[in-house]
């Protein structure tokens, strides 16, 4: 096998057994925070996000090699009363090299208009406001992650796991 097949392979099957066995939904609490706000919902139509906890989806990137990019889109509902709604996320890096999250990028944009709301690396991605969510309102964002083709060995041996939190105040 050559030395960059077995790379992919071994960053493979390390993001896949990382992103696995390490799980953050339970560092959100339970979805929407504060007295009298309604829970929010978050529905992913592929693989790369997955709804867990009210509110809250995880990151997966396994089988993920470098060059290669997956996308999801995610629809978030306020199915209680007007509320403004944020989105979060948790990162967790376990390195023996460079942070996996500081090399893996994440574009976030509005799916309707296409307006990119944040772009950078994963480690860099806090908290976005995404304004005012009437009763009943839906919302659709396309994620997008991206582990770029230069990726070498300096995240050998590194892991990671990921989860987004979308809140309502």
């Amino acid at each position: 096998m050559g030395g960059t097949q077995w790379l992919r392979s071994a960053l493979s099957l390390l993001l896949a057994v990382a992103i696995l066995a390490v799980a953050l939904p339970v560092a959100f609490g339970s979805g929407a925070q504060g007295a009298g706000v309604d829970p929010v919902e978050v529905y992913a139509s592929s693989s790369l996000l997955s709804p867990a906890a009210a509110g809250t989806a995880q990151l997966s990137v396994s089988g993920l090699v470098p060059g290669q990019s997956r996308s999801a889109l995610v629809r978030v509902g306020n199915p209680g009363s007007a509320a403004v709604l944020s989105l979060s996320s948790q990162v967790a890096d376990q390195s023996a090299g460079a942070a996996l999250s500081s090399v893996l990028l994440l574009k976030v944009e509005a799916a309707g208009s296409g307006e990119t709301l944040f772009n950078g690396s994963l480690a860099r991605m806090h908290r976005l406001g995404l304004g005012r969510f009437a009763a009943g309102a839906q919302h659709s964002y396309r994620f997008t992650v991206t582990l770029p083709g230069s990726v070498g060995n300096e995240v050998a041996g590194s892991s990671m796991s990921a989860a987004f939190a979308w809140t309502a105040s």
